[in-house]
């Protein structure tokens, strides 16, 4: 007698309503982790602004003072960061404000000498002119590269530099320059920036400008 015998299809595994439940449940567990993280992260992100910007201002300012051979600076006073050519070992925040203003009438001045030499007059034949020309050079060289950062409102912070007893508080009106030579080398100086729920302290080093150490917290 012959058996027919044929192939058993043998039942599909699937999830029981109980184990989907309890998938669901662990990733919106997960999910509730993830979300404060990643808000965490941006707040952290948002805090460390300051720090970030004088960290990129340091290496553009050293790196240009080692290119050019000549000496660079970062100011600092209430209002924030401020890098640009070493110019005057005796200026204050102000000087500042007056090479911008002096860069900004140079300019205006030069418009002035490019229209009028397009229409063929010659205005290279005062001595004034001539100066004005010279002092525009010089400006251009040393007004060529800035960078400013200002800080939001609510932060505060203070400086510390190699022989300081005490940390300058830079929100009181004090006014700050730190240079960075030829040779790359640089102060040693620390800074504390403080907002309403942040805090920093870095240590810059004096051979290379980078951060030496860090630490800090942000609620």
């Amino acid at each position: 007698m012959m058996r027919r015998t044929g192939n058993r299809r043998e039942p599909e595994a699937a999830f029981t309503l109980v184990e989907l439940i309890i998938a669901l449940t662990v990733v919106a567990i997960l999910a509730g982790l993830a979300i404060p993280a990643v808000d965490l992260i941006k707040d952290e992100q948002r805090a460390r602004e300051p720090v970030r910007e004088l960290v990129a201002m340091i290496r553009e300012t050293r790196a240009r003072a080692i290119a050019e051979q000549r000496p660079y600076q970062i100011a600092f006073d209430y209002r924030g960061f401020y890098a640009a050519r070493y110019f005057n070992p005796y200026g204050k925040a102000e000087e500042f404000e007056m090479l911008r203003q002096e860069i900004e009438l140079l300019r205006q001045q030069q418009e002035i000498i490019d229209a009028s030499a397009e229409r063929a007059v010659d205005m290279n034949a005062g001595s004034e002119l001539t100066a004005t020309q010279q002092k525009l050079q010089q400006a251009r060289e040393g007004m060529q590269f800035q960078m400013t950062y200002e800080l939001p409102e609510n932060y505060a912070y203070r400086l510390r530099f190699y022989g300081d007893t005490d940390w300058i508080d830079m929100t009181s009106g004090q006014f700050k320059r730190w240079v960075f030579q030829p040779s790359g080398m640089c102060e040693p100086m620390r800074i504390q920036i403080e907002a309403d729920n942040a805090f920093f302290e870095v240590e810059f080093h004096p051979l290379t400008g980078d951060v030496k150490s860090e630490k800090g917290w942000v609620e």
